[in-house]
């Protein structure tokens, strides 16, 4: 049931934000349009449209590799879980929001699920838009053209309709489950700062704390901005002053470990509006702090309504498990199993 959580809450979200922009690639032996990899019912996904998913997680997931290989980690082969490297699982994700939205699809249209002229008009120009992007080769590569892409775009669009029809009819108490989360807990306490910092890092990230002079120097700096903010003056116009100062805003919640405790303890002692006396040294740095709101329910508020998706995405899980019996699945493995999350899309476009 998780996965297909994971498949509404995270790829749509994934989907919208790539904005279906793509350069992809495969093997240029057979063109992927006519590669059968998986059946569901009396419905067929063939790997051009499975390349559209793929791209989608080896994207997100290039970033993360980028980041991790700084520290010489591949993001690909990383553990997810014990005997699963980061590749399988999204491997195996990315079948399962395939056979998801295909089976939502096959719903939608019994049920007389139709796009609106607007969706129409976006997933026209959605399509026109991928299409711009890909060279003639590419687009021969992925085996994708303004007509599959139609379709792929249309099957998510109304996939996703018929998802949110079964969802708005469960019984949800939401009221409930408002009741259940301690407001107190999610308290949330929105700052604003004006920061020098302590330390610094080497090549090899390593912090490197800044000597006595220049402490000192650091600490001259900050008492001059807080003497100008008492007169008065705004943080961003006293920061514009001086490059050395950062101005920022840190929302927290209390005990919240992204933030520093002595920041935190600082700051949950100030009334609205008022900025700390005293210069706040913590073990990054120095700071000025100012009270914009401390009594914040924008945490609250999202932990409301998480708890709500998730009950809207159990109850559909359950009833996704009964779906699925009428849509027996067979995966053509001599396909499948030739496909490498983190080298299939991004590194053969590259390559081509």
């Amino acid at each position: 049931m998780n996965k297909v959580k994971r498949a509404l809450s995270l790829f749509m979200v994934l989907l919208m934000a790539v904005g279906l922009l793509f350069t992809t690639g495969c093997s240029k032996e057979e063109g992927p349009a006519d590669k059968l990899v998986v059946t569901v019912g009396d419905n067929k996904i063939y790997l051009s449209e499975m390349m559209y998913y793929i791209y989608a997680m080896e994207l997100e997931g290039d970033y993360y590799n980028q980041m991790y290989q700084a520290y010489g980690t591949n993001y690909w082969d990383m553990e997810y879980t014990e005997g699963i490297p980061m590749r399988d699982m999204i491997k195996q994700y990315v079948m399962d929001t395939a056979i998801l939205y295909e089976i939502l699809y096959d719903k939608a249209v019994a049920a007389g699920e139709t796009l609106t002229a607007e969706e129409e008009t976006t997933i026209k120009t959605n399509a026109e838009q991928v299409l711009s992007e890909l060279t003639d080769e590419q687009q021969i590569i992925t085996g994708l053209d303004n007509d599959n892409l139609l379709k792929l775009q249309e099957k998510l669009v109304l996939g996703q309709k018929y998802y949110e029809k079964l969802v708005a009819a469960y019984d949800i108490d939401e009221q409930a489950i408002q009741d259940g989360i301690n407001y107190d807990e999610y308290r949330q306490y929105d700052t604003e700062f004006l920061f020098i910092p302590t330390i610094s890092y080497d090549e090899e990230y390593n912090e490197v704390a800044l000597t006595e002079d220049e402490k000192a120097t650091a600490y001259s700096s900050m008492t001059t901005a807080l003497d100008k903010v008492k007169a008065g003056e705004e943080f961003a116009s006293v920061a514009e002053g001086d490059e050395t100062l950062t101005n920022s805003t840190s929302n927290f919640i209390y005990g919240d470990t992204t933030v520093e405790s002595a920041y935190q303890e600082a700051a949950i002692s100030l009334k609205n509006n008022e900025v700390a006396s005293d210069i706040i040294e913590t073990e990054s740095g120095y700071y000025i702090i100012k009270m914009n709101n401390n009594n914040s329910s924008e945490s609250y508020d999202t932990a409301v309504a998480n708890a709500i998706s998730e009950a809207e995405n159990d109850a559909f899980a359950a009833e996704y498990e009964v779906i699925k019996e009428d849509y027996p699945t067979t995966i053509n493995t001599e396909v499948w199993d030739t496909i490498i999350i983190g080298e299939t899309v991004i590194q053969s476009a590259d390559e081509s």
